[in-house]
């Protein structure tokens, strides 16, 4: 068992950490993920790094079975494969 958390820019998911008994393991999600933050930071009018960087967020701790690289390695994997960027940079759209 692994517990795990999703880091964000707002509501744009960037990486994973998890946790078992053996430590802590991370995994960045591909760089698309880091290009629609900077798309969205530029379209949201983000001009300073304490503007940019106030917008990291941890999500929710969560537990999965598997190790820790387990873990980090599927929820990763699941990010990447049903995350929709069109949808996520939509509202950034209309400012």
């Amino acid at each position: 068992m692994a517990r795990y958390q999703i880091l964000y820019w707002e509501h744009i998911p960037l990486g994973v950490k998890a946790t078992d008994v053996n430590g802590t393991v991370r995994e960045n999600l591909p760089p698309r993920f880091q290009e629609a933050v900077e798309t969205a930071s530029t379209r949201a009018g983000h001009k300073s790094a304490a503007q940019y960087t106030s917008m990291f967020k941890w999500g929710e701790e969560l537990e999965m079975e598997g190790t820790a690289r387990e873990v980090a390695s599927s929820v990763a994997k699941k990010l990447d494969e049903t995350w929709d960027e069109e949808t996520a940079l939509k509202e950034y759209s209309a400012r």
